[in-house]
């Protein structure tokens, strides 16, 4: 598993693809299109409205590109391959 952790400027979505790129050696530009796995606009408003209630825990997960990603308080993304 390889985990990266964010700064508060990224989206969630962003950080997704960054970090699948970096996993794969890939360009984000390459990459499948991010809403065939999942609803980035949906993922990103989720994430940002948890960021105000940050007593919480989100944990949101789905298959991507081959591989099992993980979205935990919207700033650390985990990747495990299928």
């Amino acid at each position: 598993m390889i985990e990266y952790e964010f700064s508060e400027n990224k989206t969630a979505t962003a950080a997704i693809i960054d970090t699948v790129a970096a996993v794969t050696g890939t360009r984000p530009t390459e990459l499948p299109p991010l809403y065939d796995a999942v609803d980035p606009e949906a993922l990103d408003s989720l994430f940002e409205s948890f960021e105000q209630r940050s007593s919480e825990t989100l944990r949101v997960e789905f298959s991507y590109h081959g591989m099992t990603v993980v979205v935990r308080d919207g700033l650390e993304v985990s990747i495990r391959t299928e």
